[in-house]
């Protein structure tokens, strides 16, 4: 029977509105309000499992065909990062839940924040290390400790930083900066839900005794290589099969896993900064901040500084749009038209 849409008036038949695009009926009820909280959250409708199956079985080949305009069947690389970030923190919340260890992506800027502290502390003598505690990166660090225990936010920032990285590594085979930021979020959140997964089940075994020391180390490295094994496969795959470009592909995630720490702690520098000029008799001294901020920016100045001829020298400058067509004398005459790989 025709209907008239209740949120914009359009006379239909069907289950949807031709116009706005509301559901026919659309009466509100608990068991449709739990039923779409689940729908939304493990996105039923919009290829959640397929490219959760597909980024595991076969990434290279998914990611291609998302590249080449098959969107309908993926889900959204930001939406596969919000879903990562969900992963990440209840994987996270579970294993402090049993007292387990936390191994969790956020906690890696925490443990470069302690060895900061900690170097400090031992050039600066017993002294001095004693007043250590009492200044404002002491307490910028623990505030950090416990931004650590959530994820999410170190997950954006890294995926941010391997797309970036991606851009420059990657430039003859993307066509615009976009393609290269939605293949460093697929490759970045899908190996750090497998990651967390096989880290959770791991610890989990560990917890209650079912596995051995040996065994337990031996599976704790290979739940922490997924992360830099698996941007390699995916890159292998969808670039071409190169080596080289799967190389790339983990090494950029290495470094965008390890840049993100380091972003982290100039963060945290200011922080401290900001406590000591807000609070100045809560605190003895700024403490080491100044210090590691210049040292860690030098670092990423000149990486990225790096990053930019290597990018110029390799591609030309051209993007896959503008390659070179290169002839070449032989026993013959050889064209060689570089193409964008589809």
């Amino acid at each position: 029977m025709p209907e008239t849409c209740a949120n914009c008036g359009q006379t239909f038949v069907g289950d949807y509105c031709p116009a706005c695009g509301q559901r026919a009926g659309s009466e509100l009820s608990v068991i449709g309000i739990l039923g779409g909280f689940v729908r939304e959250l493990v996105d039923t409708e919009r290829g959640l499992w397929r490219a959760f199956r597909d980024l595991t079985l076969h990434p290279g080949t998914a990611v291609r065909a998302y590249l080449a305009g098959a969107r309908q069947p993926f889900t959204n690389p930001g939406r596969y990062l919000l879903v990562g970030a969900i992963v990440t923190t209840v994987a996270s919340a579970a294993l402090q839940g049993i007292g387990a260890p936390d191994h969790n992506i956020g906690r890696f800027a925490v443990h470069v924040a302690q060895g900061v502290t900690k170097g400090a502390a031992e050039d600066s003598g017993e002294a001095a290390a004693a007043s250590l505690e009492g200044t404002a990166w002491s307490a910028a660090v623990q505030d950090l400790e416990q931004l650590g225990a959530y994820p999410a936010l170190a997950l954006v920032l890294i995926a941010g930083l391997v797309g970036l990285l991606y851009w420059a590594l990657f430039r003859r085979d993307t066509n615009v900066p976009a393609e290269s930021f939605a293949v460093g979020t697929y490759a970045t959140a899908h190996a750090v839900i497998l990651y967390q997964c096989a880290d959770c089940i791991l610890e989990l075994f560990v917890h209650h005794g079912a596995l051995g020391a040996r065994l337990s180390t031996a599976f704790d490295w290979g739940s922490q290589a997924l992360l830099f094994v698996y941007p390699h496969v995916l890159t292998y795959g969808c670039f071409g099969a190169s080596v080289w470009n799967g190389i790339k592909g983990g090494l950029g995630l290495a470094w965008g896993y390890t840049e993100a720490a380091l972003v982290s702690i100039v963060g945290l520098t200011g922080y401290a900064e900001w406590l000591l000029w807000a609070y100045p008799d809560a605190y003895s001294g700024s403490g080491p901040g100044a210090a590691t901020a210049g040292v860690v920016l030098a670092v990423l100045l000149l990486v990225h500084g790096a990053f930019e001829p290597y990018a110029r020298y390799r591609h030309g400058g051209h993007s896959a749009e503008h390659l070179p067509l290169s002839v070449s004398q032989g026993t013959g005459v050889r064209c060689r038209l570089e193409l964008r790989r589809s």
